[in-house]
């Protein structure tokens, strides 16, 4: 008896200390994560650069009016800014806000995780990371621009995978906004000045109608002439022929009305008529009808 107990006192206290070794130790699963350093403040520069930007004048018609509008074009020396930043430790990528030096507006960051977009990362080849802004893009021609720059460490994930445009967003440690600075672009120069509504209309017509009229009108003018001398030949000559034929046909009346004029003269100083012509058949031998023209004829 005495045997027992002591055997169960000495596996009573073994199962006590194996429970407080247990309860004591720390596994390494459930040590505390380490945390993320924030990325330092960026040190930036603001430049202005080109090439030069032009925008071609345009012309559009006035539906009301019926004028020909111009939409005058413009040029600007410098096309970008550039964001030069000095790269630094725990730092992946970096976003950048602006807003009109001159006016009481809010920040606007010019990057965003909308629709799917990110963040300009940190360039991994040099010591500096060079971020470009367009000036005709964004429009800031003409405007004072104050500058903000922020540090960005983590990644840009999409946390609605099942939605259609999905919910993009950005997963880690951010520093705080940069030192402001301020950069004057200047405005566009327009290429000519604003022509009024009077000077707009032949401005577009004068181009495409010079060249086009001046080739047809050509030909058919020189066409037209020679089918009027043509017709004037021909208008000649048939007014010709005409004035022969009628000056012919004259003569031949003529010739007619003295023909019988002398034929009448004849027959009266001859004095004969169809009766006595037929006594002088009937009296006579009968001879060839040539014969008695001929001999009526000698008589006369």
């Amino acid at each position: 008896m005495g045997s027992i107990s002591k055997s169960f006192s000495l596996l009573l206290i073994v199962l006590i200390l194996a429970m407080s070794s247990l309860i004591m130790a720390k596994p390494a699963f459930a040590q505390t994560p380490t945390p993320t350093p924030t990325p330092p403040v960026p040190e930036f520069t603001v430049q202005l650069v080109g090439p030069p930007y032009t925008v071609p004048t345009t012309y559009s018609l006035n539906q009301s009016s019926g004028q020909i509008v111009a939409q005058i074009g413009y040029t600007n020396e410098y096309s970008n800014i550039v964001v030069t930043i000095k790269n630094q430790a725990n730092t992946s990528n970096y976003n950048i806000q602006i807003k009109d030096h001159n006016a009481n507006i809010n920040w606007g960051d010019l990057y965003t995780t909308e629709g799917g977009g990110t963040y300009p990362m940190q360039s991994p080849d040099s010591n500096y990371t060079s971020i470009s802004i367009s000036i005709e893009e964004v429009g800031l021609a003409g405007m004072q621009i104050d500058i903000q720059v922020q540090a960005m460490d983590g990644y840009v994930y999409n946390a609605d995978p099942y939605s259609l445009y999905g919910n993009y967003t950005f997963s880690g440690e951010t520093s705080a906004w940069s030192p402001t600075q301020t950069v004057t672009i200047p405005a566009n120069v327009p290429l000519s000045p604003t022509p009024s509504p009077s000077t707009l209309t032949p401005t577009p017509t004068a181009t495409p109608t010079a060249t086009p009229t001046a080739t047809p009108t050509a030909t058919p003018k020189s066409t037209l002439t020679s089918v009027s001398s043509e017709f004037n030949s021909s208008l000649l000559l048939i007014t010709t022929i005409a004035l022969v034929v009628i000056a012919f046909l004259l003569a031949i009346i003529i010739f007619l009305l003295l023909y019988m004029r002398k034929r009448r003269i004849t027959l009266s100083q001859t004095n004969i008529t169809p009766t006595h012509l037929k006594l002088a058949q009937s009296n006579s031998p009968k001879k060839p009808l040539f014969y008695f023209g001929f001999e009526f004829g000698v008589k006369c």
